[in-house]
């Protein structure tokens, strides 16, 4: 991770090594995010309902596709990750950690529910 000018910022790479294939389909949940870059299959995409709003919608389009559908992923660096100031998890006060969190524990509360459902057909 690095600043707007690319020195680097603790806490240096990002790896997500918590992201493995041996923590199944259910690994997305177990996490804050999905890092960056993504990219979503337009076909997919479109026939997933998710919340259009300025924080957590490309979590929440995760999870969903995730539900049955498995998540590639590079496991080398490929790019820098620049954080600037007004980011929208740079430099924040708790209150609004614990908001974005408690809106991405509700997103995850959305998402079991979908599979528990989804399994019981």
């Amino acid at each position: 991770m690095t600043d707007f000018n690319l020195n680097l910022l603790q806490p240096g790479l990002i790896d997500h090594k918590e992201w493995t294939d041996d923590n199944g389909m259910n690994n997305a949940i177990r996490i804050n995010g999905l890092g960056a870059p993504r990219a979503f299959y337009t076909p997919v995409l479109r026939e997933i309902l998710f919340p259009d709003t300025s924080y957590g919608e490309d979590y929440a389009v995760s999870l969903a596709i995730s539900r049955r559908y498995k998540i590639g992923r590079i496991y080398d660096s490929i790019y820098f990750c620049r954080r600037w100031e007004g980011n929208t998890d740079s430099n924040l006060p708790i209150e609004k950690v614990n908001q974005n969190n408690f809106y991405k524990d509700k997103i995850r509360t959305l998402e079991i529910a979908a599979r528990k459902k989804m399994n019981n057909r």
